[in-house]
């Protein structure tokens, strides 16, 4: 199972979500332990890590789309939720 931890940055915004909008990026948070790789791969600048980003619809989330980025360290078998980006 892999160890994932939101980044201070990520942790200002689950405030300002909605609950059905937290469930949403929760259930993310969730499904990197057992996939750590989830959506789609972003070019990174560190060779050790693999940046992704996972993107929930309206749809998914019951309001705004949010979109969830995230660095594995696959060493490590650790991944950190970067950035909630709200909005298109």
């Amino acid at each position: 199972m892999t160890f994932v931890a939101f980044s201070d940055s990520t942790e200002k915004v689950l405030p300002e979500l909605t609950p059905s909008e937290r469930r949403a990026v929760n259930t993310v948070r969730s499904q990197l332990e057992a996939q750590p790789r989830l959506g789609k791969r972003r070019p990174g600048y560190d060779p050790k890590a693999e940046d992704y980003v996972v993107r929930l619809g309206e749809e998914q989330t019951g309001g705004r789309t949010i979109s969830v980025l995230y660095r594995f360290h696959p060493s490590m078998d650790a991944a950190l939720v970067t950035w909630l980006v709200i909005g298109p």
